[in-house]
């Protein structure tokens, strides 16, 4: 009896490494992004995105918030109506994006879009935000997951006189292991001191997919074949011992 006690601690320590493998990712946030380049050195795979942008501020509704992916070869799809959406300078206007049965629902101003994102099989959620005129600026803060407040935020000003290029003005906050149905909320307040040439160039959007962790991480079944092996040898020992 006292042998079967000694081995018992460490087949049951086996047993909570298997019992708790599949619930060892939780959602996490992994910090800023700045820079498209070092967005893509990250190596994400991205999905597809819900994106609030100037646009017009609504005269065309020229996708001030929509859904989009990238298509193969370059450029973009819109697989959903555009919706158009009066921003107001320097004012702060909420937004919620949740996810329930593969349907994804995307709302802003008493506006909804919906999607059917049950295809895709993401992880993983970047805000990004840009603002690439001269003066202006945008922030995504208040930001909130299953109603739980996350603190960080995702923002960029543009104090370049001349502008700021493409890479250089935009900035990523990385959000892990998003859960299979979750609501995410925000406010994102835009200001600009010049509308010249804003369109996609004030703007955010919370890009779908995965980061780069997702494809080494160690598979649920090689977890359960070792707690498997580690208890058949327990109990090997045990049977010789008291033979």
């Amino acid at each position: 009896m006292k042998r079967f006690t000694t081995l018992l601690p460490a087949t049951l320590i086996v047993l909570g490494l298997a019992a708790t493998a599949g619930t060892a990712n939780a959602f996490e946030v992994k910090g800023a992004i700045n820079g498209e380049q070092a967005f893509i050195d990250l190596g994400a795979s991205i999905d597809f995105a819900a994106e609030g942008r100037w646009g017009d501020r609504g005269g065309a509704a020229e996708h001030e918030f929509n859904f989009h992916y990238d298509k193969v070869g370059g450029g973009q799809a819109v697989p959903v109506e555009y919706r158009a959406y009066n921003w107001g300078n320097g004012q702060g206007t909420d937004w919620t994006i949740s996810l329930a049965n593969g349907i994804m629902t995307y709302l802003i101003g008493g506006q909804t879009l919906t999607y059917d994102a049950s295809s895709y099989d993401f992880n993983d959620a970047f805000i990004r935000t840009t603002a690439r005129d001269a003066g202006n600026s945008i922030v995504v803060d208040n930001l909130m997951y299953n109603g739980t407040a996350i603190g960080d935020t995702s923002s960029f000003a543009c104090t370049t006189s001349g502008g700021c290029d493409y890479w250089n003005s935009s900035q990523y906050l990385w959000l892990a292991d998003l859960g299979d149905e979750f609501t995410l909320s925000g406010t994102t307040t835009m200001s600009w001191a010049t509308t010249s040439t804003l369109r996609s160039k004030l703007a955010f959007q919370v890009k779908f997919g995965d980061g780069p962790e997702e494809s080494e991480s160690v598979p649920e079944p090689a977890l359960s074949l070792l707690s498997l092996g580690a208890i058949g040898l327990s109990l090997k020992k045990l049977r010789r011992r008291s033979a």
